[in-house]
């Protein structure tokens, strides 16, 4: 067994009504102004607002900051930035997917830097002295796990994305409660639960070595495939959006320790490109990425077909393996996630792009399966 080290989440806490107790956990860490970073649609509906008044319950005001984006950009972090600086502050909450997560951790380990993203990325946080600002996170969907990981993704003006990779970007507190989740719509549901999915198998069978996020990645992914589709049924059905919430975080804590695979590595480029969702282009090219690994290395792939049912114990790897492709597939069809990157807007002459692009991504270099520049080329015009 090779040596590996593990990146924990900090605190958290998980369950019905875990939102309420949030205010007195943020109190005690000598919070009295709170800055709520999010978007403009859990503005629209009221969460936001009901947070705040949450927090009010114990003492804690609040003012929202509701501008971020889909794939968060620096502009977006930098008015956070100059919001904090403009007023008082002691404590930053992300409260929102991931994006909103990526933009409160972009917020926060600039605040500590006091430097441009850019820089951050190349010359790393985890150095600098002094403590971040406290920051807490509150998922409101089920799929990035990002409560759980150390990490940032955030694009500058040109569409170019950029990692920070920092333990201050971890949340002091994560708060994750399953009933906030019940009214995310069915689409959407559908979309984060496969990020969870696809993180979980990611982490599994990348080259990385570390026995522990195995496991949590296998459970992972079994609760996805038992519950996801309730969820996106039925979106009151609690243990249905418990049980998804739970395997994000734990897929969260497994990219965490291991990171991504090839599926990642080739849809970032399209989330560079276009302004596309990030579970909707996964689910793309997740068949695609599994069948080739599969020719290399079925054995990754047939223990998660037995773990998850697909295939019993007495299945060969390929016919394990196999059964495994074809439950994904189906799954994704079920649910109606994106089964092409045409209609995301990929076009034939982006192509060699792309692959430039995902050819150099960290995800694909850790794939269980090295891929070449041509192969990569056919992949992404077996996807259109």
């Amino acid at each position: 067994m090779k040596n590996f080290s593990t990146v924990w989440p900090r605190d958290m806490m998980f369950g019905r009504g875990a939102l309420n107790q949030l205010g007195a956990r943020a109190k005690a860490m000598n919070v009295r102004r709170m800055l709520i970073v999010t978007d403009a649609g859990l503005v629209k509906c009221g969460l936001a607002e009901s947070v705040a008044q949450t927090l009010a319950k114990d003492g804690i005001e609040s003012r929202v900051f509701g501008e971020v984006l889909p794939n968060p950009t620096m502009t977006e972090v930098r008015r956070g930035v100059e919001l904090w600086r403009a007023e008082t502050f002691d404590g930053l909450l992300a409260l929102g997917g991931g994006s909103s997560m990526d933009a409160a951790k972009a917020i926060a380990t600039t605040l500590l830097s006091g430097k441009e993203i850019v820089d951050q990325v190349t010359h790393g946080v985890d150095h600098l002295p002094g403590e971040p600002v406290p920051f807490f996170a509150v998922p409101t969907t089920s799929g990035t796990g990002s409560e759980a990981t150390s990490a940032a993704m955030v694009k500058d003006d040109d569409g170019r994305k950029y990692l920070i990779r920092s333990l201050r970007c971890r949340p002091v507190l994560s708060v994750l409660d399953p009933e906030i989740t019940a009214s995310v719509p069915a689409r959407m549901t559908a979309a984060t639960g496969m990020d969870a999915l696809i993180h979980a198998m990611g982490a599994y069978t990348n080259s990385s070595q570390h026995p522990i996020a195995d496991v949590l990645a296998l459970e992972a992914m079994r609760l996805v495939m038992e519950h996801l589709p309730r969820a996106v049924q039925r979106g009151d059905d609690l243990e249905a959006r418990e049980n998804m919430m739970l395997a994000s975080h734990l897929a969260g804590i497994a990219i965490s320790c291991k990171g991504n695979d090839a599926v990642h590595g080739l849809s970032t480029p399209v989330e560079s490109l276009l302004d596309v969702t990030h579970g909707e282009s996964l689910s793309a090219i997740l068949p695609h990425v599994m069948a080739f690994n599969m020719e290399a290395r079925p054995d990754l792939y047939a223990t998660i077909g037995r773990a998850i049912g697909a295939a019993g114990k007495d299945a060969s790897d390929q016919a394990a393996a196999r059964a495994l492709l074809e439950r994904v597939t189906a799954l994704r069809d079920e649910i109606g996630v994106s089964r092409s990157l045409a209609p995301l807007g990929v076009k034939p002459e982006m192509i060699e792009r792309l692959s430039e692009l995902a050819e150099n991504s960290r995800s694909t270099l850790i794939n269980c399966r090295k891929m070449s520049r041509g192969e990569i080329q056919s992949m992404y015009q077996r996807m259109l």
